[in-house]
């Protein structure tokens, strides 16, 4: 009777034993859990806390039984998409991708990217989304990310050079046709040392962009409703062109815009060789390019104005931006969604944005305009613009779509062909794209 007692008195210390062996492992093995996460993104984000370095305090309180740590590498836009890609189709994806408006359509089609839309109407800040930024996250009505930040063109003008050429600098040119006056008359007195107007016909989307917006204020579209075919070489699209070409045949913009690249002419409104340009974040670069830059002076020296319309046709600007978003081959899915949710929040939208001169996506934010003055004092002009906004066609082809558009309206400021030729011949091969 004591001999079986002490069995299993034995028998219960040591289970007893194995309970707390297997109690303190789980314990140590949550306590030290590590988690990498791995972030690919524009490099200009890691310049200040928001959004990567605040998100990650809250994600880190968020989970006090995990060890996060973060790998960061940063890219130029285009390396961004071919990193990924090559990283994708190697295995080595990272957690969370920040991704260009454009590249969703091909992201979502090959499986690249997940599909969040359970874990987006589960947020509780996805409702505060302006609506027109919340359906453009979406490819075949399910959404693949939420935006970090937008954007939208507008015009920024010297006014030193307005007063040179003897024009009003508070009254910039608002159609087409006060457009062609006014650069005109500013490269007829100041040229070849400072030109009307500069947009970019170089082989890089800012072309098409600029293209864009006169198509759009015409009532144009890029393509068909359906997007199996190209309509950019309709009436409105050729008539979009042929003002763009006439800017240079009347000597109002040099037809050297050809070479070098779209940030060279925006430079140049700020360095005065250009009176007028289209751009984003103008009051950042102007600070970029001219040491101590007051916002006085910035006021006194520089404008901005919405995009000038066709005489007949509507205000009309381009919107882009990122996304963030969460790769299929990413090992720690859920958590990526976290992250992002703070890294791209109100909260840290608001911070990153303001720091940048960007614009935000949230409903409440665009409500607090005035908390945007103090960042940039055209913001008002910025804010405005996006009820004229428009969105490239988040497409697989789009990038090939766009390289043809960027050729045609080279050859057409060139001289190599008329503005229709060259729409309709891009057309043709943009319709065996679709078609393929």
């Amino acid at each position: 009777m004591k001999r079986s007692f002490v069995v299993t008195l034995l028998v219960i210390c040591l289970l007893s034993m194995m309970s707390l062996f297997a109690a303190g492992q789980q314990e140590k093995s949550a306590v030290s859990k590590d988690v990498n996460l791995k972030v690919y993104a524009r490099a200009y984000t890691y310049q200040q806390d928001d959004p990567w370095k605040n998100a990650e305090k809250k994600l880190q309180e968020a989970h006090p039984d995990l060890n996060i740590t973060f790998t960061y590498e940063g890219f130029g836009w285009a390396d961004l998409r071919t990193k990924f890609l090559t990283a994708a189709a190697g295995g080595e994806a990272p957690d969370v991708v920040m991704t260009d408006i454009i590249w969703i359509g091909e992201y979502a089609d090959g499986e690249l990217i997940s599909d969040v839309t359970e874990k987006a109407e589960a947020w509780q800040e996805w409702a505060d989304v302006a609506p027109l930024y919340k359906e453009a996250t979406k490819w075949d009505g399910r959404i693949y990310g939420t935006w970090l930040n937008t954007d939208v063109r507008v015009m920024a003008y010297n006014k030193k050079l307005f007063r040179a050429a003897g024009l009003d600098p508070e009254n910039p040119p608002q159609t087409w046709s006060e457009l062609r006056t006014a650069a005109k008359q500013i490269s007829d007195k100041l040229a070849p040392a400072s030109y009307g107007l500069g947009f970019p016909a170089t082989l890089e989307d800012e072309s098409a962009q600029t293209f864009y917006a006169y198509l759009f204020s015409l009532g144009g579209k890029i393509l068909t409703d359906d997007m199996k075919k190209a309509a950019f070489n309709s009436e409105e699209g050729v008539q979009a062109l042929t003002e763009l070409v006439d800017m240079i045949k009347i000597g109002a913009t040099p037809s050297s815009i050809v070479s070098g690249s779209s940030s060279d002419i925006n430079n140049g409104v700020f360095q005065d060789k250009f009176a007028m340009s289209y751009m984003t974040k103008a009051f950042g670069l102007a600070k970029d390019l001219i040491p101590g830059l007051t916002v006085e002076q910035y006021l006194a020296d520089f404008g901005v104005a919405t995009i000038p319309r066709a005489d007949n046709g509507t205000p009309s600007t381009m919107s882009g931006g990122y996304l963030l978003c969460v790769p299929t081959g990413s090992k720690h899915q859920d958590i990526a969604w976290e992250f992002i949710t703070y890294a791209a929040g109100a909260e840290s939208q608001f911070g990153y944005t303001a720091a940048r001169g960007y614009v935000p996506t949230f409903t409440s934010l665009m409500s607090r305009a005035e908390d945007y003055y103090a960042i940039d004092p055209y913001f008002s002009v910025i804010l405005s613009q996006l009820n004229n906004a428009h969105f490239r066609p988040s497409i697989p082809q789009y990038t090939e779509i766009a390289a043809e558009i960027q050729n045609a309206i080279q050859a057409a400021v060139m001289g190599v062909k008329t503005p229709k030729r060259a729409l309709d011949d891009a057309a043709r091969i943009v319709d065996q794209l679709l078609n393929e």
